[in-house]
């Protein structure tokens, strides 16, 4: 084997790798997905605005479009991975995020004498789930690339 071949071949591990890398991406922020999770996190948020049988039957509605999504996003994984610590980090403080803007959102319609303070909540919640996910997508990528695995 020559250095060129040595060297061809290594490019082509690299270009794999980056095509592994976009294709995760890809498939973690894709748009179905995307927005069965929020329509999700919209119906468990809003919940606490229904009187009691209807909230449970949200809450269940809620997670069940969620966990049922999660389940098909994960089955049809063009990549399968295992999750990096940083990665994991991520998601956590995304979803620490959302949780303040949405009890404060709540909190502010409170003071603010709004009806259905928390579907307000909710419908802002999601939204701002939605946008950060386009938004931080070169982030995420970032994140994949610097741990390495892919």
């Amino acid at each position: 084997m020559t250095a060129y071949d040595a060297q061809t071949a290594l490019d082509a591990i690299h270009h794999r790798r980056e095509q592994t890398f976009d294709a995760y991406v890809r498939h973690a922020q894709s748009r179905p997905y995307l927005i069965i999770s929020a329509l999700g996190l919209f119906a468990v948020c809003s919940s606490f605005d229904l009187p009691s049988p209807w909230n449970t039957a949200a809450i269940l509605a809620g997670n069940g479009l969620t966990l049922g999504g999660l389940f098909v996003h994960q089955r049809r994984a063009p990549v399968r991975r295992k999750a990096a610590g940083s990665e994991a980090l991520f998601y956590v403080a995304l979803g620490v995020l959302l949780l303040a803007l949405f009890w404060t959102v709540a909190i502010a319609a409170h003071f603010l004498g709004l009806p259905a303070r928390h579907t307000l909540a909710a419908a802002v919640t999601a939204l701002a789930a939605v946008v950060a996910s386009y938004a931080l997508r070169p982030v995420f990528g970032t994140i994949l690339r610097r741990n390495g695995h892919g």
